[in-house]
């Protein structure tokens, strides 16, 4: 198959041909939202304290007695590279390759609202949350050159992919502070996916006899809809807290509808064929795995706060079943007692510190992590792991507050490769040689809450005339 740059999770899965470029360069883990917490490295499990909370921790939405409006965007910008690529036996090398892209999207919406049921606070929140933005634009080329004598012959391979879409939760969460030091939460959520892909690869030899480029061209359309749902506990005490999450697998459907036109011998898939054009339509089921995170949040002096998060992802039971596979792992379609998928802990440190002013509070945030992949390379067995460090800042009051942070990863991998249209129908890459990715987001987040419940109370009656 040649090198794709289909940066997405569930398309990953679903295509009948995996991508390099995507377990490299995309995090799988399900990581919540919000500046303040991106501030401090997504170490935010024994915070959860501002309207994002159910996103990291629902039993934090205990924390809050005022309602809460939160609204967050991202800005992500991610560049590619593939380096150093010879074929296996060093007849021939590959020119590096270099591709860059950027999207903004909205992230996060939500409403919260505490109310007291039998003397116990409680706390209600509707969430719209895009959990992976399906945005990638690709245009890359690479050149092989023959090193020996009698080495595989010059030639030229491009691919142009562009990938549109998203995959959305829909959350209903609800927390309830048991003690003045106990709460308890949960989430429900609806999974929602559906994302477009167009793949476009040609190759051209560069000495010999003339011929013209040959070429392939995929057209798919996908669509996943599942539940799961999320449990959470919070214990708070003035100089420390510890926070435990519970993310229920996801179970989905899928349906994907592929065409592919191409110009060398038809792939050996079960398709129905008519000339150079294929089609197939598929239908499975996929298991998204659990994770299990415990955090801990120390305030050692005033305006002062240190957080820890370990989170275990189980990759290794992330399963994808469907006629055409049967039950596999989904990042590289191996039985699951073969897998070279991993299961993971990532660490996430952060801290944050509080300058009080006359009204008004601006924080600093900074912190690292360290993020580990389930994916690794199916042919090195490399790993895949992300290093991230994360500031942040903030115009806080009590009842506005404007976040910002910055986050930097980067990770590489000794992967192998296919550039090419023939060979990525053998068992073993034609090539070997590193990918590599660097990512940097910013994400913005506006919450407002309602300080003067009584005046919206009488605000809410005059617009429903009550």
């Amino acid at each position: 198959m040649p090198a794709r740059a289909v940066a997405v999770p569930l398309a990953l899965l679903l295509l009948s041909v995996s991508s390099a470029w995507a377990q490299v360069g995309f995090l799988f883990n399900r990581t919540g939202s919000g500046a303040r917490a991106a501030g401090m490295a997504n170490a935010f499990i024994a915070v959860s304290d501002d309207g994002t909370a159910a996103s990291w921790n629902p039993a934090g939405l205990g924390q809050l007695r005022k309602p809460e409006l939160s609204v967050v965007s991202t800005t992500v910008g991610r560049t590619y590279r593939a380096e150093g690529f010879r074929t296996r036996d060093d007849a021939a090398v590959f020119s590096p390759m270099r591709t860059s892209y950027q999207s903004t999207d909205l992230d996060f919406v939500s409403l919260a609202v505490p109310l007291t049921f039998w003397g116990k606070p409680v706390t209600f929140q509707g969430a719209w949350r895009r959990l992976y933005t399906l945005d990638f634009r690709e245009v890359v080329s690479t050149t092989r050159q023959p090193l020996v004598v009698g080495g595989p012959p010059p030639l030229r391979f491009d691919a142009n992919s562009d990938l549109l879409g998203a995959v959305d939760l829909i959350s209903l969460a609800g927390a309830v502070k048991l003690t003045s030091r106990l709460a308890l939460g949960g989430s429900f959520n609806f999974w929602r996916g559906d994302w477009t892909s167009a793949n476009d690869f040609s190759e051209t030899l560069l000495q010999g006899s003339p011929s013209p480029p040959r070429f392939q061209s995929w057209r798919e359309t996908d669509r996943a809809r599942g539940e799961s749902f999320s449990l959470g506990m919070l214990l708070t005490y003035p100089r420390w807290s510890v926070g435990l999450l519970y993310q229920d697998p996801l179970r989905s459907d899928f349906t994907q509808s592929l065409a592919m036109t191409q110009s060398v011998a038809p792939v050996a898939l079960p398709v129905s064929q008519t000339g150079a054009v294929l089609a197939r339509t598929l239908e499975g089921s996929v298991r998204f795995p659990r994770a299990l995170g415990v955090g801990a949040a120390w305030r050692p002096a005033q305006g002062w706060t240190l957080a820890l998060d370990l989170t275990w992802d189980d990759w290794s039971d992330a399963t994808l079943d469907s006629p055409l596979t049967g039950r596999v792992n989904f990042f590289d379609e191996l039985p699951e007692e073969r897998t070279s998928t991993r299961d993971t802990t990532s660490v996430n440190a952060g801290a944050e510190r509080l300058f009080s002013r006359e009204g008004f509070v601006v924080p600093l945030r900074f912190g690292v992590g360290f993020e580990p992949q389930g994916p690794r390379s199916p042919y090195t067995r490399d790993p895949v792991d992300f290093v991230m460090l994360a500031v942040g800042t903030g115009y806080n009051t009590n009842s506005l507050k404007l976040d910002a942070a910055f986050q930097f990863r980067w990770a590489h991998v000794q992967d192998g490769g296919n550039f090419g249209l023939e060979p990525w129908q053998t068992l073993l890459p034609p090539a070997v040689g590193e990918r590599g990715v660097k990512e940097w987001r910013l994400k913005l987040s506006l919450i407002l809450r309602a300080t003067d419940t009584e005046k919206l109370r009488r605000t809410v009656r005059k617009v429903f005339g009550g």
